[in-house]
């Protein structure tokens, strides 16, 4: 366990911040913002009127008793209704550092003693994670006035002086949790926590990822990079944790190791893990490109945020897929419209030795991580899809992001902006998300050397 100097670090943030938000009200906003934005309301309003109605009855009594700092988890609460991971809340904390001196402070003064740590619980988070830059232990909390059942600590990290800080509580559940994150100015927001690919990755909501550390010791390393190894002459694995990151990096992985890339027969792609991110994927693509992949226009919902939204994106060109949707929108206010028309995915293929491509997913893969599969089934009959379901959170895309009244918090409505296709309704993933051909179980401890004696076979 951890030995805690003082008591209460994680509880001071209620009242040292120094917060200027009206839950009640922010709870109003994000009604109106959903129900004249989201377009998945709007098409399936007929059938969740009455259940919708009511959590939102409940849900309007809940805010107008919840104090600011609890305002996002009862927010995500209520938009949790929907079952739709591109629907969020986030925290982006604007606190001037006037009103956040006691928060410091309290910190400070109340530092935990990691040289201490011992590791004895069995949940599978449990242990010590790197962000790339500094090293931190997750472990249970054993103080019964710490709102949390386990605690992220600062072990390592270039500034000596924050060592022993805490940098999230959660209350967790098997590798799941939520809870509270300090930023590296002493802002909390609140954060959900997910343990993917076996539990070597951690998805922190706000867009970062930790990954696991075998030791104290072991050296730092970043969880988000992409990696490529040869196994043997046939087989070699491309590692995408993330496609989160930036795009020339990605592709100067793949022009560092092409001529093995181009070479092996067999190229495992592990996206475990992967949330999602933005389309950097193409060039991969074309290494095992076959034939065109077309597009099935999706619908919009014709609102003032979603025609702001689009029209930052029209180009001008003769064949731009956004000017005719503003266009509509703006001719249609409040109603669904087509979406985004974009032309079939053509590329250029590039010559390689690749055979098969076996593409290695779990139950982290979202958004655009869901896309990258959907498009290597559409573009290549190489391609197969091994391990566990997706996520789920393809649907919807493009997510539009609107700020609320809580400045010093910093709460955004996030929200997606169209649809896949047409038939998202009756044939989305939402609830089962991609299905792989070949499902490998949870319990197979080498799911890579399970892929390699497969594709001997």
């Amino acid at each position: 366990t951890l030995t805690l100097l003082v008591a209460l670090i994680l509880t001071f943030h209620t009242k040292a911040q120094n917060n200027d938000c009206n839950c009640e009200q922010t709870f109003d906003l994000v009604v109106d913002k959903l129900e004249a934005n989201y377009i998945a309301y709007q098409l399936t309003k007929p059938q969740i009127e009455k259940e919708y109605t009511q959590q939102k009855v409940r849900y309007k009594k809940e805010a107008s008793k919840t104090a600011p700092q609890d305002c996002s988890k009862l927010l995500q609460g209520f938009l949790s209704f929907f079952k739709d991971g591109h629907l969020f809340v986030s925290e982006y904390p604007d606190f001037a550092e006037e009103d956040l001196k006691q928060t410091k402070a309290y910190i400070k003064n109340n530092m935990l003693a990691v040289e201490t740590a011992v590791l004895v619980s069995s949940n599978p988070l449990e242990g010590y994670w790197t962000d790339g830059t500094s090293k931190f232990v997750f472990t249970a909390n054993k103080n019964k006035n710490i709102p949390f059942t386990y605690v992220a600590v600062i072990v390592e990290t270039k500034d000596s002086s924050k060592i022993g800080e805490v940098k999230f509580g959660i209350n967790l559940s098997g590798n799941s949790g939520e809870g509270s994150y300090y930023t590296n100015g002493y802002a909390s927001r609140y954060v959900k926590v997910t343990g993917y690919k076996d539990n070597q990755l951690l998805s922190i909501w706000g867009g970062i990822t930790w990954g696991r550390l075998q030791t104290k010791d072991a050296p730092l390393y970043n969880p988000v990079a992409a990696g490529f190894r040869k196994i043997d002459a046939k087989n070699a694995v491309l590692t995408i944790p993330s496609f989160l990151v930036d795009a020339k990096e990605f592709n100067q992985v793949l022009l560092d190791h092409f001529a093995e890339l181009s070479s092996t027969e067999h190229l495992i792609i592990d996206i475990r893990g992967n949330t999602g991110g933005n389309g950097i994927y193409f060039d991969l693509l074309s290494t095992y490109y076959e034939k065109p992949a077309e597009q099935v226009r999706g619908f919009a919902l014709s609102s003032d945020d979603n025609i702001a939204y689009f029209e930052k994106f029209i180009s001008g060109n003769s064949n731009d897929p956004y000017a005719p949707v503003v266009k509509e929108m703006k001719e249609e206010k409040g109603k669904v419209v087509q979406g985004p028309s974009f032309n079939a995915l053509e590329l250029t293929p590039v010559k390689t030795a690749i055979k098969k491509v076996v593409i290695l997913t779990d139950r982290g893969n979202m958004s655009a991580a869901e896309t990258f599969v959907l498009f290597s089934k559409a573009i290549s009959s190489k391609v197969i899809i091994m391990g566990e379901n997706t996520a789920g959170v393809v649907d919807y895309n493009n997510i539009n992001m609107v700020k609320l009244n809580c400045r010093k918090h910093g709460i955004y409505f996030g929200y997606p902006t169209y649809t896949l296709h047409n038939k998202v309704v009756t044939n989305g993933y939402n609830k089962l998300g991609i299905p792989p051909d070949v499902r490998i179980d949870h319990t197979v401890q080498d799911k890579i050397g399970f892929i390699v004696k497969y594709l001997q076979r």
